[in-house]
Formats: C-alpha cells, structure tokens, sequence
C-alpha cells in the first residue's frame, strides 16, 4: 500500500496516509485538527546515486566549506562520507577522527 502526503486546508499541516489504491482520502480526517478538507501533495522520491557519486558531492561540499568551524562539523562531515561509502565506514572514521584528537591533545604527532 502506498503512503500518500496531504495537506490539510484548515489548519495547513502536512500529514500522510497510508492507503490502498482503492480507499478515498477524503474519508480521512486531519490528524491535527479532525477537518476532511485536504489536497493531495506530490511526494518526494529519492535519487539512487553511485558511491563515486555520493563522495564527488560531498568532495564539493567539502571544498566549498572551506575550513571546518568546529570539531564537531569535522565530526559531523567525517560520518557522512563514511556513510556515502557502499560499506558504511562512519564508524571506523569516527574511531580515526578520535584517535587523531587525542594525539594532537597529549602533544604527540600523529604518524
């Protein structure tokens, strides 16, 4: 069964509705305010890219960012070019990112 967005034309919140092909959405009531005025939203789809695709796109995310405001940016950036791999690889960057973080606090060079 597909799930179906709506907007609600009293109260203008989204919500979606899983229903079978044959059921009529204007049965349906709100879930936020109970109204059966509501307008059939197009819903969003997800693009499948490649994994070359995925770390091209955070490569240029990368270099328009510049230098990262913070560790936790950096953090934040390092899971998700892990995640961008097709082997999910945040969790082994992340245990790099610390590794590295406690050799630059206790003065040694990381090699």
């Amino acid at each position: 069964m597909p799930i179906y967005e709506f907007r609600c034309l009293a109260c203008n919140k989204k919500f979606e509705l899983l229903l079978s092909i044959t059921e009529d959405p204007e049965n349906e009531p709100c879930p936020h305010c109970g109204a059966q005025k509501h307008q059939k939203l197009v819903s969003k789809f997800r693009r499948l890219r490649s994994e070359d695709d995925r770390i091209d796109a955070i490569a240029d995310e990368l270099e328009d960012m510049n230098q990262p405001e913070s560790t936790s940016q950096m953090r934040d950036f390092i899971k998700e070019m892990g995640r961008a791999t097709d082997d999910d690889m945040s969790e082994e960057l992340e245990e790099m990112f610390e590794s590295d973080l406690e050799n630059d606090s206790s003065g040694d060079s990381p090699e």
